[in-house]
C-alpha cells in the first residue's frame, strides 16, 4: 500500500500542477486572428489601456435581439503591438460586467476572444479587471 502511495503522489501532483498552469493567464504566444463576425464583434483596440470608452470598438455596441432568444457578443483582443501577431507583443485584458450581468472572461492574451449570450433588452455595462479606466457598453434592444 506505501508502495502505491508513493507511486501515485507525483503522478497525482503532476496532473494537478499540469491542470492548473494554463487556467487564468495567457499563453507566451499570440493565437490567429478569429473569424470576424461584426454583427457580435468587439474588439479590444490597440493601446487599450491607455484610453477609456475609446479602448472598445465598437462602444456602445448596439443589437437587436430581433425576436431570437438571445445574441451572442465576443471581445477579440486585438491589442498587439508589432508587425503581426506571431512577432508582436499582446497586452493582457479580462472583461468584467459592472453589475454581475455576466460571468468575467478569463485573462485574454492576443487574439484571445470571450463571448456572452444576452437574453434580455437593456444597457450592460462592463469595463477591463486589469485596466479598470476601460469601459464600455452594450445595448439590447428588442
Amino acid at each position: 500500500m506505501r508502495a502505491l502511495r508513493l507511486f501515485l503522489s507525483p503522478l497525482f501532483l503532476g496532473v494537478v500542477a499540469g491542470c492548473s498552469s494554463s487556467s487564468t493567464s495567457p499563453s507566451n504566444q499570440n493565437a490567429p486572428p478569429p473569424t470576424p463576425n461584426p454583427s457580435s464583434d468587439i474588439g479590444i483596440v490597440l493601446g487599450a489601456s491607455t484610453k477609456t470608452t475609446t479602448a472598445f470598438s465598437p462602444n456602445p455596441k448596439s443589437i437587436a435581439l430581433g425576436g431570437a432568444a438571445s445574441v451572442t457578443i465576443r471581445w477579440i483582443n486585438e491589442d498587439i503591438t508589432g508587425s503581426d501577431y506571431q512577432t508582436g507583443t499582446a497586452t493582457a485584458h479580462q472583461i468584467m460586467s459592472d453589475n454581475s450581468a455576466f460571468a468575467t472572461s478569463p485573462v485574454l492574451g492576443g487574439n484571445g476572444t470571450y463571448s456572452i449570450s444576452l437574453t434580455a433588452p437593456g444597457t450592460y455595462t462592463y469595463h477591463c479587471a486589469i485596466h479598470p479606466n476601460m469601459v464600455g457598453e452594450i445595448d439590447i434592444t428588442p
